[in-house]
């Protein structure tokens, strides 16, 4: 019996033994399933990292490119703008050398009016102290001629005639050398009108062209800041955007190592297994470092993601997982004290690595295309800016021309008007006085006139005398005649000479209508056209020409005293 109890409890130790040794078998079995499944789920999530880290890698690159070009094309349009600027500038420079030189030629053409004048002024100056002289030695020659006894007045006779030949000969040089001087004077003032005209609307238009060139250099000086707070802003954003993605590189560079570590935990191994293809165009070289006892891991990524960065040194062996910028990328593995042999990776891995390459080249296409098109709206936005600078130019132009034209037109009207003005009537039109009783003396004194000033005319109270050049009536020539108007014969008449012994024209004071200033300029050839005034009959239109600005408004103020055919008024 106790043989039985015994054989009993040997069973069933031996049943608790057997099924203690199945549990454990179990328990292993479902360990190596879920450590193989655990470890698949690692690679599929190293592989997704990988794929990010690549993507983000070539989003760098693609940045770092942008901010170069976006620099070379700011430094490039910039470059224009001020080299457009400097030409303005030396456009600028050399225009007003040329408003300098234009100011040099006014001061010496008035300095060369002037010396003309004071030359001319100087001759008839010298000829007036000869005549004048002259006139003295005759005059102390007829007060001995009056005081000489009658046996020497034959001798002084003939000397007083020679002297008084000389004199009237000497006269009639210095009034034809006057005249002459009045009309040099005159064309002189009308050729340094003409001369200085021109040189003021030269001047006037390169003042006009450096003012527009200088608004045009201010609005280049703004466009170069404006593109340069651009370039600017732009790169500070592509900074940014290159700053936020290495963040994100860093973090999944952190979370690889990661997944090293588990994998090492769950396997035992340093290092996953090796990939047989390749990936396409990694941009940047990154180190991903890991401890081969698993306790300490240290990433260290370059933020250019150009260079590759060696771990620090210790005591500890690294191992390195390197992703280069070729056309493909090779996963090395290294030990510091062992040598690991690699690995083939699974066909899933190798189909992810093939999406990739893909991708990467879909990327490179897209790359390519952005950055023709680029290309294409640079060049578009050249032509344009171009086309547009055409046009400015061709407007400022237009608007040059418009403003030189208007500009002369308002110089020709201010000039018309002076013109008219100068031209004007120098005293009220009087009317004509038959009293026998009025003062033609005292008449033209109370008009403002200077009689004693002024040599060419002699004036009394009933007469007046003074050479005045007339233009023929048949045939257009000018002579010098010698006036007189006589109140007491009630006659305009004109002689060749100031002896008045050859009668040329006989002129009734009812005959005269109308005396007025040559407005039009219509005497054909007037040797003085400022100085030429008219003297309308029924019959006959008269020009004459006086020897000074105050004859010319002595004489008018004159004849218009007899105008007694002005019936107009009068009825």
């Amino acid at each position: 019996m106790e043989t039985i109890l015994h054989l009993q409890n040997d069973e069933e130790t031996q049943r608790e033994e057997s099924s203690s040794t199945e549990s454990t078998h179990q328990e292993e079995s479902d360990k190596a399933n879920f450590s193989g499944q655990e470890q698949v789920y690692l690679e599929e999530e190293r592989n997704q990292v990988l794929a990010r880290v690549d993507d983000l890698t070539h989003r760098v690159s693609e940045l770092e490119q942008q901010l170069q070009e976006t620099k070379q094309e700011a430094e490039m349009e910039q470059a224009l703008l001020q080299a457009e600027r400097r030409a303005e500038q030396e456009q600028v420079e050399a225009e007003n050398e040329i408003i300098s030189q234009l100011q040099v030629k006014l001061s010496q053409l008035d300095k060369a009016i002037q010396k003309e004048k004071d030359e001319g002024r100087a001759n008839v100056s010298a000829q007036r102290k000869v005549l004048e002289k002259q006139r003295n030695e005759y005059n102390e020659l007829k007060r001995q001629f009056d005081n000489c006894p009658l046996s020497l007045r034959e001798q002084l006779q003939e000397q007083l005639s020679r002297k008084a030949e000389a004199l009237e000969c000497g006269t009639k040089q210095f009034e034809e050398l006057e005249f002459c001087h009045l009309e040099e004077e005159s064309s002189l003032e009308e050729k340094k009108e003409t001369q200085s005209s021109q040189l003021l609307q030269e001047r006037a238009e390169y003042h006009c062209s450096v003012a527009r060139r200088k608004e045009k250099m201010a609005v280049l000086e703004a466009q170069v800041k404006q593109l340069g707070s651009q370039a600017a802003h732009d790169c500070e954003r592509m900074v940014k955007d290159r700053t936020v993605t290495l963040q994100l590189l860093h973090k999944e560079q952190d979370r690889l190592c990661a997944l090293e570590r588990r994998h090492h935990t769950l396997t035992g191994e340093g290092h996953f297994p090796k990939p047989h293809s390749s990936m396409r165009d990694v941009s940047g070289n990154i180190c991903l470092c890991t401890c081969s006892a698993c306790t300490d891991v240290s990433p260290t990524v370059h933020h250019s993601i150009l260079h590759h960065q060696s771990p620090p040194s210790g005591n500890q062996a690294y191992d390195t997982l390197s992703l280069e910028s070729s056309d493909s990328m090779e996963t090395s593995v290294s030990t510091g004290n062992s040598a690991c042999t690699p690995e083939s990776a699974c066909g899933l891995e190798a189909q992810r690595i093939d999406e990739m390459e893909k991708m990467l080249k879909e990327a490179q296409q897209e790359k390519a295309r952005l950055i023709e098109n680029r290309e294409r709206e640079v060049q578009a936005r050249r032509q344009m800016l171009e086309e547009e600078r055409r046009r400015r130019e061709e407007a400022e132009r237009r608007l040059q021309d418009e403003t030189a034209h208007r500009q002369r037109l308002v110089e020709e009207e201010v000039k018309m008007r002076e013109k008219h003005f100068s031209q004007a009537r120098p005293m009220t039109r009087y009317l004509p006085n038959r009293k026998e009783e009025f003062d033609l003396r005292a008449h033209v004194e109370s008009s403002g006139h200077s009689i004693d000033i002024c040599p060419y005319v002699i004036l009394t109270e009933k007469m007046c005398k003074g050479h005045l050049v007339k233009m023929g009536g048949k045939i257009k020539s000018w002579k010098k005649r010698w006036f007189v108007f006589d109140r007491l014969k009630r006659n305009f008449n004109y002689y060749s000479d100031k002896h008045e012994t050859k009668l040329k024209g006989l002129i009734y004071f009812q005959a005269i209508e109308e005396v007025y200033y040559d407005h039009l300029r219509s005497a054909t050839k007037s040797p003085n056209p400022s100085l030429t005034f008219c003297v309308k009959t029924h019959d006959r239109l008269y020009y004459m020409v006086a020897p000074s600005p105050e004859a010319m408004r002595i004489w008018m103020d004159v004849i218009v005293t007899g105008a007694e055919g002005y019936t107009q008024f009068m009825s």
